[in-house]
């Protein structure tokens, strides 16, 4: 894409998981973000998109396991029009393996899961947070009371999250399915789920939420200033 063809977001946006990461990042660090998010790149946010729709598929039931790991190998035995594909199906394959591994420690806690097409953003400070969980989670508790959680999947190797960040995404969550879920039943902290495949990481929403919210807060408030001058 040249240059008079790249695409500009006018309004302040950042995605949950760039946002994790931008709470515990130094200055450059950051400002490289807001500059990624204020000029996207495409085919960055697609490129494990096939594994993606697979881990997804195999949560909610959609495929088994033995499902789960063919679409890995078609994904590389398929044929590859450029050797960036080539190298996008071999990390998609690689990350369906590490699910694989990770998946036996990931509790649903007996609520079921969900895969919803379309979600609100958050509005914080101005900024629009897109925290589009994965999978929601859905279910009842003893007394038939309505329940609710999260998942969000985590998959660049460049940039793992600490348990600090995925703590703040899994904050986000938590506060996605308060303020845009609330109808769905009361929000379960452990429902509220962080996974990074890479990593193999599970990480579920703190109890203690206020702090980080405000540091959310904060940082959303930065972002929303330097946003024009990038």
């Amino acid at each position: 894409m040249g240059m008079s063809e790249q695409r500009v977001r006018l309004h302040p946006r950042i995605s949950a998981n760039k946002l994790g990461e931008y709470l515990v990042s130094p200055p450059l660090r950051r400002q490289c973000i807001i500059e990624r998010q204020k000029y996207p790149c495409a085919f960055i946010g697609s490129y494990y998109e096939t594994a993606r729709a697979a881990i997804i598929d195999f949560i909610v039931g959609h495929i088994d396991r033995a499902t789960l790991l063919r679409r890995a190998e078609q994904a590389v035995a398929a044929d590859h029009e450029s050797t960036y594909a080539m190298h996008r199906a071999h990390g998609c394959a690689d990350a369906i393996l590490r699910f694989v591994d990770l998946e036996p420690r990931l509790d649903l806690l007996g609520l079921t899961p969900i895969h919803l097409q379309a979600h609100d953003k958050l509005d914080v400070e101005g900024v629009d947070v897109s925290v589009y969980p994965d999978i929601v989670l859905v279910g009842r508790d003893a007394k038939n009371r309505d329940q609710v959680g999260a998942i969000k999947l985590h998959f660049p190797k460049k940039h793992p999250h600490t348990e600090a960040s995925a703590q703040y995404v899994a904050t986000l969550l938590r506060m996605h399915a308060m303020m845009a879920m609330s109808e769905r039943g009361r929000v379960i902290e452990d429902a509220c789920i962080v996974v990074d495949v890479f990593a193999g990481r599970i990480l579920t929403a703190p109890r203690g939420y206020r702090r980080r919210w405000r540091d959310i807060g904060a940082a959303c408030l930065e972002i929303r200033q330097a946003w024009p001058s990038v």
